[in-house]
């Protein structure tokens, strides 16, 4: 469909004798609105499908890291006891 939404402007203005390159970057422009407007559904479930798979991934968190992080915290406790 987002194609289809390039395509066809490019179809027409070329056949109304534009100038190609000025009838591309129309036909782009005219692409790009159209899909902005009309496929705005799509564009948000792929973005949720991506958003979700990637909070997935989040939730299996490294048990090392997590090990590594609370030595070093506990590592800049002990410091700040020190200090004070």
């Amino acid at each position: 469909m987002r194609l289809a939404a390039f395509a066809l402007p490019l179809a027409i203005m070329l056949l109304l004798g534009m100038i190609p390159w000025l009838a591309a970057v129309l036909s782009a422009i005219i692409g790009l609105c159209v899909s902005y407007i009309f496929f705005a559904k799509t564009r948000n479930a792929l973005s949720e499908s991506l958003y979700e798979k990637r909070a997935a991934k989040a939730v299996n968190p490294d048990k090392d890291a997590d090990a590594e992080d609370a030595e070093v915290e506990a590592g800049l406790a002990k410091e700040s006891k020190g200090k004070a």
